[in-house]
């Protein structure tokens, strides 16, 4: 029986429409959100998940991803314990989402890139977080070696434990600090680059140029309106046409939505030549 169901004939139908059916469950931690004009119903929703999920802690966010760091804000409904660990395709993740930025819904997203590496590939993974990409990557292909960057010094350390949960120290290397002073200083090239911020992959466009090799692909994420989907081939091609790059779209795929009428987007693009 899902929240609404639950709730049924003991709130107003006026209420029971502003409770949202879905929420995030990261490891055995319930993330909802619950406007605050049906917050006295609060008690009524985690007894509706706790009835149907097996969780240590619920968390109602209150604040939005933001900062260098893309941390929402939460407030703690019940329990208290916020570090757990989520499972992917195999590989197990220590997070703590209060600290770090962490989705389970782009689980499938992760693993469809993953399965795309192909052998012997050298793979840089910016704005990386706790590791998930870099990992799920390393677990379920075959790279040379893959790269990940991320300036949050709590999300590098949960990277690093990670890297070690799920035994890929052989392939995975991880490096702390700004992509934009990281990634000059790393040497060679790479055959795929993975932007997985799309708050702000726009700004590191001018990074890439000469980090990957030509020939290679970059998966590059952003928001956009619905109206605006198919505008986003001609309009992410000039991005990186201003900065060097003439590239291929290979794919432009909706991953998740973050407002109404507004989605996450990946762009999947090939490097044909540099200008």
């Amino acid at each position: 029986m899902g929240i609404k169901e639950h709730l049924r004939g003991k709130v107003s139908n006026n209420e029971l429409v502003k409770v949202v059916r879905g929420f995030e469950i990261v490891g055995d931690v319930v993330i909802i959100n619950i406007p605050d004009e049906i917050l006295h119903l609060k008690d009524l929703i985690v007894d509706a998940i706790l009835k149907n999920h097996k969780v240590k802690t619920i968390l109602r966010k209150v604040g939005e991803v933001s900062g260098d760091f893309r941390i929402a804000r939460y407030e703690v409904l019940y329990g208290g314990e916020t570090e757990t660990i989520a499972k992917e395709f195999g590989c197990r993740f220590l997070v703590d989402p209060t600290k770090v930025y962490y989705s389970s819904r782009l689980s499938s997203e992760r693993e469809r890139i993953a399965r795309m590496v192909k052998d012997g590939e050298r793979v840089l993974v910016m704005f990386a977080g706790v590791g998930p990409y870099a990992i799920l990557i390393a677990k379920l292909s075959k790279p040379r070696e893959v790269v990940g960057v991320e300036l949050n010094p709590k999300a590098v350390e949960y990277f690093r434990r990670n890297v070690k949960l799920n035994k890929v120290e052989h392939v995975v290397r991880v490096y702390e600090g700004d992509v934009r002073d990281v990634v000059p200083r790393l040497k060679g090239r790479f055959d795929r680059i993975v932007m997985p911020a799309p708050y702000s992959a726009k700004d590191f466009v001018y990074l890439i140029a000469d980090k990957i090799e030509k020939g290679g692909y970059v998966h590059y994420y952003t928001f956009a309106g619905e109206e605006e989907e198919e505008e986003l081939p001609s309009k992410v091609g000039g991005l990186f046409k201003r900065h060097r790059m003439v590239v291929e779209v290979l794919n432009v795929r909706e991953c998740g939505s973050f407002a109404p009428r507004v989605y996450r987007y990946v762009i999947d693009l090939k490097v044909v030549d540099f200008i």
